[in-house]
């Protein structure tokens, strides 16, 4: 019960990374503010007192103001933020569209921006600490073809992530990141054929995980164990990014 009386609010809430990590909040004793662009996938025995679903577009301008207000007028306080929500767009670099890039941003990089500079007033004006937990890609640092707007938002999320750290820093508020690898969510369910995850399974050490592996590591960077951490960011990727081996094959 490392989270009981806790308020968190967790972006992509109803699927993928964001669900695991509302629920694994929700069984260690927080409360918890669900967003995404609809919540409309049950939450079985969770008593409705401790889950607050708000069906909002993180890259809208005014789901910071409404997020605020909620928590302002129905909580008084908050603890946690964990910017999960994320979308992937698949076109090679020359055919990317300007509406594209505009979406991907949008999700991906401007609505963490705004939701944490909203969040993070309201520690400070609480005078509370707080701990607030971004999620980055190990395509941050390892390239994926066919996604440059979205290795583009990761790598700026890791970068935004350690000067928010810096600023924040005397208000004892944490700002860290975890970097998962491949993992089963509805986003990668559509690009992971047959080839793909065999292709996977052969390259990264420990393969393909659940999104309950990622979110562990995003609780335990929301929790107080984690107090003295900040500006970090943590690989969860099965040892993708620090692998260099020939999958099926060795120097001799």
């Amino acid at each position: 019960m490392r989270f009981h009386d806790k308020i968190a609010v967790v972006t992509g809430a109803n699927s993928g990374i964001g669900r695991a990590t509302a629920s694994r909040l929700l069984a260690e004793g927080a409360r918890v503010v669900a967003i995404d662009l609809r919540n409309d996938v049950p939450w079985p025995a969770v008593d409705e007192s401790r889950l607050r679903l708000l069906d909002l577009d993180v890259s809208a301008p005014d789901t910071p103001p409404a997020l605020d207000a909620v928590l302002r007028q129905e909580y008084r306080r908050v603890d946690i933020l964990a910017n999960v929500a994320g979308i992937l767009r698949i076109a090679p670099f020359l055919e990317v569209t300007r509406d594209d890039w505009e979406q991907v941003f949008g999700v991906n990089l401007t609505g963490p921006f705004f939701l944490t500079q909203a969040v993070a007033q309201f520690m400070i004006d609480t005078g509370r600490p707080g701990r607030i937990v971004n999620v980055s890609s190990v395509h941050a640092v390892v390239s994926e073809p066919n996604a440059a707007p979205y290795t583009a938002t990761k790598g700026g999320l890791e970068a935004m992530t350690r000067t928010m750290a810096s600023e924040l820093a005397p208000h004892a508020i944490t700002v860290n990141c975890v970097r998962p690898g491949p993992i089963r969510t509805a986003m990668s369910k559509p690009i992971y054929t047959p080839e793909i995850e065999r292709a996977l399974t052969a390259r990264v050490p420990l393969g393909i995980a659940p999104p309950e592996w990622v979110a562990s590591a995003i609780c335990y960077l929301a929790s107080d164990e984690a107090c003295y951490t900040t500006g970090a960011c943590l690989d969860v990727d099965g040892g993708y990014a620090m692998d260099g081996a020939l999958p099926g094959n060795a120097y001799r």
